[in-house]
């Protein structure tokens, strides 16, 4: 009998704690997931996998929203567009039109359904991605030109063209929504060779620009159109627009 009673004790002292831990964890994790998929200042859907460790997205909720600025119509965007990825766009560059730093977001242009999120710097944001996550979805990104730096996109912004799954990247400015689209993968000569143009075109731009001392004003809109005009008369399936404000 005494030997009994050791026994439950013992059963006790294991089973008990993990009763308790067990209902700790459901309990956190029931806490946690209305706050992820709930929150009606960003969009809504993280991935389980990355979710659990991705402090920059809950960084990126906290940004301060400016309503006071034109919102992001739907006819801004392309028609693939979902409601809840129009909402994104424009909840992104109300959150960001203001910051000294970049900003990114990767999502589903479908669902609304945000991928991965990064906080960079003032002129850059570094990202590593797992394409894994990108399979079967419909991809686009969107990140912000802060307001010292040019709006248009950059040579290295046409990283997309290296991205089988990545159809659109959007360049959110104080002035403008650049969008650029790339369906399908694009081989590393291509890439590389656009890149220089652009390069070059930037380059011409800053020697075309017409006031003698350097206005970043000027040189934006020289290299814009300039950028533009490129883009167009490649006749490939690379598109880039420019939606002013």
């Amino acid at each position: 009998m005494n030997m009994k009673k050791q026994l439950i004790n013992k059963l006790k002292q294991i089973i008990i704690p993990i009763i308790f831990y067990t209902t700790f964890v459901i309990y956190d994790v029931m806490e946690s997931y209305p706050k992820i998929h709930e929150d009606n200042r960003g969009q809504l859907l993280i991935p389980l996998e990355l979710k659990l460790s991705d402090e920059e997205y809950r960084f990126y909720r906290e940004l301060k929203v400016d309503w006071t600025i034109p919102p992001i119509k739907r006819e801004d965007l392309p028609n693939e567009f979902s409601k809840k990825a129009c909402k994104l766009v424009d909840l992104f560059r109300r959150k960001t039109i203001n910051l000294n730093f970049e900003c990114m977001l990767y999502f589903d242009y479908k669902t609304g359904e945000i991928i991965y999120c990064f906080i960079g710097e003032e002129d850059c944001v570094e990202n590593t991605i797992d394409e894994f996550y990108f399979k079967n979805k419909h991809i686009a990104s969107i990140h912000n030109h802060t307001n010292n730096n040019l709006s248009p996109p950059s040579p290295e912004n046409f990283e997309i063209l290296k991205i089988r799954n990545e159809e659109y990247e959007l360049i959110s400015t104080q002035h403008n929504l650049w969008i650029l689209e790339a369906k399908g993968k694009y081989n590393e000569k291509f890439v590389k060779e656009f890149q220089d143009n652009i390069t070059k075109i930037f380059n011409i731009s800053i020697m075309n620009t017409k006031n003698k001392e350097f206005n970043i004003d000027e040189l934006d809109k020289t290299y814009g159109q300039y950028l533009l005009k490129f883009i167009y008369n490649e006749k490939n399936k690379i598109k880039l627009t420019k939606k002013e404000f």
